[in-house]
């Protein structure tokens, strides 16, 4: 179900400064949630391409599966972490 919002630039001229405000606070948040729910289903992908090499029939990963899963989601996030840290120094820097 996606339902479409149109909204004319007259409209958002109408709006008060404080309504500006929490308008684009809005945007900026569902931007990082669309961020975080792309991340997530890249990471899903690229682990369970992965660390899955079979069926799952029973509803459970096998040990070493969940093992490798956990150690690639780690990974994954380490070098998340690491670039932001390094975007944030280089920004720092400016």
């Amino acid at each position: 179900m996606d339902d479409e919002i149109n909204v004319s630039q007259q409209e958002i001229d109408q709006l008060t400064a404080g309504e500006k405000v929490q308008l684009q606070t809005f945007l900026q948040t569902e931007a990082q949630k669309s961020s975080i729910q792309k991340t997530v289903h890249e990471l899903t992908e690229v682990c369970f391409k992965k660390c899955i090499s079979g069926s799952i029939s029973s509803g459970k990963l096998a040990s070493k599966e969940e093992s490798c899963m956990s150690n690639c989601v780690n990974r994954f996030m380490d070098s998340n972490l690491a670039v932001l840290k390094h975007l944030e120094t280089l920004r720092a820097n400016q």
